[in-house]
């Protein structure tokens, strides 16, 4: 049994034939099957189904099963041709016959036979060698000469199937297809002995057979397709699935199955006398006397001696190998293993047995037909006092304060001389952690500017076994999407410049380094900065207000721990920092999940060290209600930093920042990103943002015209524009805003900067021309082309023709707080109107919060207009406390400090403006507003 596939779900628990052999044999269609129709091909269109016939028929008796397959599909396009037009069957030679009965060409009314002069080759590909297992398959394959478009391929082979390990047993299953399938003629089928005793499940809604008696046979059939399946549930558990497939089996009950695996896993004599298994045993036993060191000591050995390999040659498929060969041999697969481990159990007087699982799918089995096919993995139950272990020898690393962990996989079956039935596998959290992860971030730079990180993260279990799988099978930039999800923290605009994973197999651990740059967001409220930690990831509980799932539980996920360590080196030393919110939680959740935590503040360094453990536990349909009012409470915490009042804007510290050379490392590392990849142009705007935010703007300038040279992206030219205009050169602000506007004509705000622009340029001919055309086109833009127009129309000194274009833009839109905004801006920079100014202003605060900051500012304009100082300079405030970067808002500011005789305070609102934004005096010179 390997770890990946104990049996096909569908055909491989096939056949009954004398002879099993490597070779496929061609023989006519037998007498027990039913025909399907043939397709007319004369009749077919375009519309018609390109699956014209899916047709799977099995029958069971004799101890074993035959299960016969017809496809006949539409070859629509010389695509279709090319992909249908090899055949690849496979099989497993060493428990049956693949026999083809036919492979014709349909066209014209006229059949083809495809096979004549032809025969199948045949190859062993081992397709599951890069996951350890060689599993004998066969493949047939050949390719279907003088097929052309329009032909239908008409496919008829039977596989076979008698396995000894099963003591007489057999199962088989077919597909159930459904709705908006489309397709001619479904149909799945089974036949047995009427006097045999088999069992059967369908498991989509609706899946009723015909059933008849005849001949001394019984016969199910199933027409297809059924109609749409009703929507799953999200996040369901497993046993709700409802998969397309219908399933027979002869075993009468799980009992049955336990009791025919048993005997493969008796271990009496297994261990010959003198041989090094048996010296294992003596040397285990000497130096452990305690129970559970002795188990600990067996799976070491199992896991550690013993690499996986899994061989379901000959007879292997279920049939473990001899304890002594495997350790012989150094390799074996979990069947192999798990005997290996029940016989040094038994030998060291542990009582311990072997029981079937399903990885991947294990709450299923619970709805599931009993049947060997429900399993695709074994492993060992032991016994000690009251307690059960749960032991997998294929796992790597377990240690001694593993033993009490139990495995994931909802529902096992031991193996038992007398039968069992299913157990449940106990909720219950991991001992160690399966996850260990740390972030290191360097926030000396400042506030909201991207910060360098470094990260690592410890991986153990399941999912480090499968990291070297899932890498081994992508490109390398796709390892790294892989491996920056592992990234733990909240940060916003992550980028990982380095990423690397070392395996450790000796105690099976997979560790991840992540390097790279990113930005802690700090939010702005009541004069400070604050930013959020991150307490734990929690989930959204699914919807279950469908009636179809008002039952239906939630699955919380499998059993993990998890541990994470987040340090935080904070700016200008943390002084004037501190920590808000409770700084320790210990908080039960949920489905079986908990979380803790503590957070703390020393000098500079924050620390926050949390836990989650996970059960593996369900959420009752009935008590969702109380789980999400929980949840909600918990995300209601908040652990954050928070600066002291009034607290520097983050741009005071830059200069001194570089002169200190903290910006070096992120440099670094953008260089390091840039040379990895330097024809990506993304690269280079990372870069020439992160330069603007320090005020280095000549030196992202030349990475945006490196971005743009690579690929010019109207994104990126937008980007470009506002460097060149805050550097003065209006003329390529344009440039870059025309060729924006050109890639992407439909980008209002692109188009409403560029009108602006022309139009302060002299160029009002020019920027009417842009808007008029859309302006024409009505549609749902119509208000924010009249919006821009009215701009241009003021910044080109058409007073009366910009106020009457606002207010058509209104009248279309009266109840918009940004038309409103924009007039009373507009009437505040033409010096008109200002008592309808402050009505429009203070009705669009009313109107939006998302415009409230912008609104003040205007507000605070007009209230300048009128001389209203201290109005204007409460609105002033208030604005710059949502929006502390806006430079228009600093300056005037400033300007009304300095009308009050506040000459420091309107000397540093002045000076932050002017750094912001180089153009802050002529943009408002254009007003007739200076300091």
């Amino acid at each position: 049994m390997s770890r990946v596939a104990f049996m096909g779900l569908l055909l491989s628990t096939v056949a009954a034939v004398a002879h099993a052999g490597d070779k496929p044999l061609v023989q006519p269609v037998p007498d027990w099957v039913k025909l399907a129709p043939v397709p007319d091909t004369r009749a077919l269109t375009d519309d018609s189904p390109l699956m014209l016939v899916s047709d799977v028929q099995a029958r069971l008796g004799d101890g074993g099963s035959w299960t016969y397959v017809e496809r006949a599909t539409r070859l629509a396009t010389i695509q279709s041709v090319s992909q249908a037009g090899t055949i690849k069957i496979d099989w497993q030679p060493a428990h049956g016959d693949l026999i083809v009965h036919g492979v014709d060409i349909l066209r014209d009314g006229q059949r083809i036979d495809a096979l004549k002069g032809h025969a199948f080759t045949v190859i062993q590909r081992e397709a599951g060698l890069e996951k350890m297992m060689l599993d004998g398959q066969l493949t047939a394959t050949l390719a279907v000469e003088g097929l052309r478009p329009g032909d239908v391929l008409d496919l008829r082979y039977s596989l076979t199937n008698k396995d000894p390990a099963l003591a007489g047993n057999s199962s088989a299953g077919g597909p159930i297809l459904s709705e908006p399938i489309k397709i001619g003629f479904a149909r799945t089928r089974f036949l047995w002995p009427s006097s045999a005793k088999v069992g059967w499940k369908a498991y989509p809604v609706g899946a009723v057979p015909k059933e008849a008696d005849s001949g001394g046979w019984h016969e199910l059939v199933f027409a297809q397709p059924l109609p749409r399946q009703p929507d799953a549930a999200p996040g369901a558990p497993g046993r709700f699935a409802r998969p397309p497939f219908v399933e027979a089996s002869t075993f009468a009950d799980w009992a049955s199955v336990s009791r025919v695996f048993a005997p493969l896993y008796r271990t009496e004599g297994l261990i010959p006398a003198g041989s090094p298994l048996a010296a294992e045993v003596a040397k285990i036993a000497a130096a452990e006397k305690d129970p559970r060191r002795r188990v600990a000591a067996a799976l070491a050995l199992v896991q550690g001696k013993v690499r996986y390999l899994y061989r379901g040659m000959e007879n292997g498929n279920l049939v473990p190998q001899a304890p002594a060969q495997t350790l012989a041999l150094g390799y074996g697969d979990c069947k192999a293993k798990t005997l290996l481990l029940l016989a040094l159990l038994h030998a060291l007087g542990i009582s311990a047995e072997p029981a079937l699982a399903n990885l991947g799918a294990g709450d299923l089995v619970s709805a599931r037909l009993p049947s060997a096919a429900a399993f695709n993995h074994i492993f060992v139950l032991a016994k000690l006092g009251d307690e059960t272990l749960w032991l997998d020898g294929t796992a790597t690393g377990t240690r001694l304060e593993d033993l009490g962990d139990v495995l994931p996989f909802h529902w096992v079956l031991p193996l038992r001389a007398e039968g069992a039935s299913l157990l449940a596998v106990p909720d219950r959290a991991p001992a160690r952690f399966n996850t260990i992860a740390t972030l290191d971030q360097d926030l000396r730079g400042g506030i909201n500017i991207p910060a360098p990180f470094d990260a690592e993260v410890t991986l153990r279990g399941g999912t480090a076994v499968a990291m070297r799988s899932l890498l081994g099978m992508l490109p390398k930039q796709d390892q790294r999407i892989l491996l920056q999800r592992f990234l733990p923290g909240g940060m916003a605009e992550t980028m990982l410049t380095d990423a690397n994973v070392r395996f450790d197999d000796s105690v099976g651990t997979a560790t991840i380094t992540l390097r790279g740059i990113a930005t802690q967001r700090w939010g702005y409220g009541d004069l400070r900065y604050r930013t959020q930690l991150p307490i734990g990831h929690l989930p959204d509980l699914p919807d279950r207000s469908r009636a179809i799932w008002k039952d239906v539980p939630v699955d919380t996920g499998e059993p993990s721990r998890t541990r994470t360590t987040i340090r935080l080196r904070l700016p200008e030393g943390g002084k004037d920092m501190a920590l808000d919110g409770a700084t320790a939680f210990d908080q039960p959740l949920p489905g079986g999940r908990r979380l803790s935590g503590k957070a703390s503040l020393a000098g500079d360094l924050l620390t926050l060290d949390t836990e989650q453990a996970q059960t593996g536990g369900e959420i009752a349909a009935a008590d969702l209600p109380a789980a999400r009012m929980a949840l909600a409470e918990f995300r209601n915490r908040r652990i954050s930093v928070r600066t002291a009042p009034r607290y520097p804007a983050p741009w005071h510290g830059v200069d001194a920042t570089k002169r200190a050379h903290r910006y070096d490392e992120v440099l670094a590392r953008y260089a390091s990103f840039i040379a990895e990849r330097p024809e990506e142009a993304a690269r280079y705007v990372a870069r020439g943002y992160f330069l603007t935010l320090i005020f280095e703007r000549q030196k992202a300038l030349a990475d945006f015209d490196k971005a743009i040279a690579l690929d010019a992206k109207p994104d990126t030219l937008f980007r470009r524009a506002a460097v060149r205009e805050a550097l003065g050169d209006r003329a390529g602000a344009i440039q870059d805003l025309q060729a924006a506007q050109a890639a992407a004509p439909g980008n209002t705000p692109v188009l409403a900067r560029l009108t602006m622009l022309l139009a302060e340029d002299g160029r009002k001919d020019e920027a009417l021309a842009l808007l008029d055309p859309r302006i024409a086109e009505g549609g749902e833009n119509l208000p924010d082309m009249l919006s821009a127009k009215a701009t241009a129309l003021a910044r080109a000194g058409d007073k009366d023709g910009a106020l009457a274009t606002i207010d058509r833009a209104i009248a279309d839109k009266p109840g918009n707080g940004r038309l409103l905004n924009n007039r009373c801006w507009l009437q505040g920079t033409l010096n008109l109107q200002l008592e309808a100014a402050l009505k429009d202003c203070t009705r669009a605060i009313e109107l939006s919060d998302q415009i409230a900051a912008t609104a003040l500012d205007s507000r605070a304009l007009v209230y300048f207009r009128q001389n209203r100082l201290d109005e204007a300079m409460a609105d002033l405030n208030a604005a710059l406390e949502q929006r502390p970067t806006a430079s228009g808002t600093l300056f005037l500011r400033g300007v009304v400090e300095a009308r009050q005789g506040k000459k420091r305070e309107a000397g540093a609102d002045l000076a932050d403006a002017r750094l912001l934004d180089p153009q802050v005096d002529a943009n408002y010179a254009r007003y007739g507003i200076k300091p």
